[in-house]
């Protein structure tokens, strides 16, 4: 028998006592002789190490650079390829979402045939423009500076001016979500019960035209006060140009019956030209008199003009590009984006049905025109909301 297979044998149990102790007897001595030349190995390589040559240490610490070198370019070009991927995802991903959410920072570029030269303009000014008039318009809007902050997120610094004063309302707009910094940036400066159409008596903030001509009497004379007349009876756009025509001072705003249901605040328009000229961003055949600097007369712009003009803005805010624009800056939900289209359909059915009817006039004036318009009979009272010196 072989002995590899007496081996099998012993490891299965299977041989004899006699030859299992033989078996055994060969494994101690196996055992000695293994642990004799571990022993020996470590000797002899202990040995080696202490007779080293230095060629042979110098030998061994090039070695050990060589390898430094290459796992420092690894680590090199492992640093380069995630600076790469960051790089790529900053300069890449951002355009990309700029692509997917409302960009108020787009610009677009047209012709201007009269300098035959091109113009870059940003597409958001215009219906920002126009809600603005629509809502508030006695603010003064006057353009609104965009700054892109990459990942869909822009500042918006809405801009508003009145004799020559600028005013600012920032806003932050991320990802299609609008964070007011000024919460009444689009909301009127004037109080709910400023105009005694709606309010009169005890209910109402506004003052009566004799009392107005007392505390206005003691005034200095360089005083400009930005103020809301009342009309005792509504206007119609001729009786509006007329009467603004008999009495001078800067009309910013008049506020006009729409009866669109469950809206509280000021429906309006302004019925001087104001802001930047922005008559090259739209079809004016379209919307005629979006803008009025559109009108080319001399003087007060018509009554035609006037009710062409609300009638634009109110088309032009129902157009489905710039229902995003709704969604986000008119949202009627806190919180959430939905546009509440129905207050201008309602608004507009209104106007083309019975026209414009202004049953006030915000108006910025000196104490003596303030005290003429009080003479007139149609004027009911007055809201004095601020003033200011003018030393000019």
């Amino acid at each position: 028998m072989r002995y590899k297979e007496k081996f099998r044998k012993y490891l299965d149990g299977e041989l004899e006592k006699a030859e299992a102790e033989a078996v055994e007897a060969d494994l101690e001595r196996m055992e000695v002789l293994l642990s004799y030349m571990d022993e020996s190995l470590d000797k002899e390589l202990f040995e080696k190490e202490e007779n080293e040559t230095r060629e042979e240490q110098d030998f061994h610490r090039e070695i050990t650079k060589a390898v430094d070198r290459k796992l420092r370019k690894y680590a090199a070009a492992s640093g380069a390829i995630v600076l790469i991927i960051v790089i790529t995802l900053v300069y890449g991903l951002s355009p990309f979402l700029n692509m997917i959410f409302y960009n108020p920072a787009r610009t677009d570029e047209i012709f201007d045939e009269k300098t035959e030269s091109a113009v870059v303009y940003q597409p958001f000014q215009l219906p920002l423009s126009v809600y603005m008039e629509l809502f508030c318009g006695e603010k003064g809007f006057a353009s609104a500076n965009v700054r892109a902050e990459g990942f869909g997120r822009y500042t918006v610094d809405v801009q508003t001016q009145i004799d020559g004063e600028i005013s600012h309302h920032p806003l932050d707009l991320v990802r299609d979500h609008l964070y007011r910094q000024d919460i009444s940036w689009n909301i009127s400066d004037l109080p709910g019960n400023a105009f005694t159409h709606y309010y009169s008596g005890e209910l109402g903030c506004s003052i009566g035209t004799e009392e107005a001509k007392e505390r206005l009497d003691g005034l200095p004379e360089s005083l400009k006060v930005r103020a809301a007349i009342s009309f005792a009876e509504t206007k119609d756009a001729k009786e509006l140009v007329e009467f603004m025509g008999r009495y001078d001072a800067q009309y910013l705003y008049i506020p006009i019956e729409v009866h669109s249901a469950g809206f509280s605040g000021y429906w309006g328009f302004m019925p001087e030209a104001a802001g930047y000229d922005v008559t090259g961003m739209y079809s004016q055949e379209e919307y005629p008199y979006l803008d009025l600097w559109q009108y080319e007369g001399g003087g007060l712009c018509p009554p035609e003009v006037l009710t062409l003009h609300v009638k634009s803005m109110l088309k032009f805010m129902l157009t489905e590009e710039n229902r995003k624009f709704l969604e986000i800056f008119d949202s009627h939900i806190p919180g959430e984006n939905a546009a509440d289209t129905f207050k201008y359909q309602e608004a507009l059915g209104y106007v083309e049905e019975c026209g414009i009817n202004g049953y006030g006039a915000v108006v910025f004036a000196s104490k003596t025109q303030l005290l003429e318009l009080l003479e007139d009979a149609s004027v009911d009272g007055i809201y004095m909301l601020d003033s200011k010196l003018d030393l000019n």
